[in-house]
């Protein structure tokens, strides 16, 4: 969470509308990725080199789409050479690719170097890193902190929980500590009211060296965004009373985000009011030791904050009851409300 997140979130509702209504006038028919764009998040950047990688050492699988715009030297192969190219892209090496030039994809510009992709349905900036660190997705109409976001550089302090309230952000939040690859790790949540115009949730992966300082109970030392190589893969629902705001499809992130237009009663300026909100959410882990980790932090949870009113109430995760673990997978499905 950051503290500009509530007036990051209403330029986004006011600058990107226009290109809204101007993006559904577009055909949705493509079938093909834009070339590069591995991972279907419409930018071209490191995450499709990663994912790339991934894939041809067997720990990914891609969409047909996918493996198209994977092959960027056009050989009919996927290998660490498409990976090599698209670095290269992002970085300003290179224009386009042996394949093709991602300009000639079919995208169409809205406005200020922003296109609507229509394999996709995302409104976003070549490179992923959005306006202002977010962008938009038309076919699931939630806004999302982009890929390439330029909090990622900040890491995180729980001084931002405490300062948002000044700018209407107002949430529940709880953090699953836990150890793993001699590391310290946080998964943080948040849900609840942002700014004046947005219902949204958040899951944040973030880790601390166990050479830096110990973390004090309020959790209020600095901890690190996880780096490429720690992504896990993620998916998440957010509900308001039971019923379906919106979804957030698995996908390797370190912070998985989704923001719709709306308002909760007083603004989720009480706990009755964000409680309405619940977070159905699924972790995939790396291996069972990481999985295991996080499922010992996760039953050590015992209470929801409201930032808000600095108040919180009672919340255990039991398993069977509001968390499961499917095993083959090295995943946990929870529910947190």
């Amino acid at each position: 969470m950051k503290l500009a997140k509530s007036i990051i979130s209403v330029i986004l509702s006011l600058c990107i509308v226009a290109g809204t209504f101007a993006m559904f006038a577009v055909t949705t028919a493509a079938a093909d990725n834009t070339i590069g764009d591995a991972n279907s998040d419409a930018a071209i950047n490191s995450f499709d080199s990663l994912i790339i990688v991934r894939y041809c050492t067997g720990q990914e699988t891609l969409t047909a789409a996918e493996k198209k715009a994977a092959d960027v030297d056009g050989n009919g192969k996927i290998n660490s050479t498409d990976a090599l190219y698209i670095l290269h892209y992002a970085v300003g090496k290179i224009t386009s690719f042996p394949a093709g030039s991602p300009v000639e994809s079919g995208r169409v510009e809205i406005i200020g170097g922003f296109w609507y992709d229509p394999a996709t349905g995302k409104v976003t900036n070549p490179d992923g890193s959005g306006l202002l660190g977010f962008s938009y997705d038309a076919r699931e109409g939630v806004f999302y902190a982009s890929s390439n976001a330029w909090q990622r550089t900040f890491g995180y302090t729980f001084i931002y929980d405490v300062a948002a309230p000044m700018i209407v952000c107002w949430f529940d939040t709880s953090r699953i500590f836990f150890e793993y690859d001699n590391k310290e790790w946080m998964v943080q949540l948040w849900k609840g009211q942002y700014g004046w115009v947005l219902i949204g949730a958040e899951i944040g992966l973030y880790y601390r060296d166990f050479e830096d300082e110990l973390i004090d109970e309020n959790g209020v030392n600095y901890f690190k965004c996880a780096d490429d190589d720690m992504l896990i893969k993620m998916s998440m629902s957010l509900f308001r009373n039971n019923s379906l705001l919106f979804s957030r499809g698995t996908q390797y992130s370190w912070w998985l985000t989704g923001f719709v237009p709306g308002a909760l009663a007083d603004w989720g300026s009480t706990p009755a009011a964000t409680q309405e909100v619940k977070l159905d959410a699924t972790l995939y882990f790396p291996d069972s030791e990481m999985m295991t980790a996080f499922v010992k932090g996760l039953e050590e949870v015992d209470k929801i904050e409201h930032n808000a009113t600095f108040t919180s109430r009672p919340y255990k995760f039991e398993k069977g009851k509001n968390y499961h673990i499917n095993y083959m997978k090295n995943s946990v499905t929870f529910i947190w409300q």
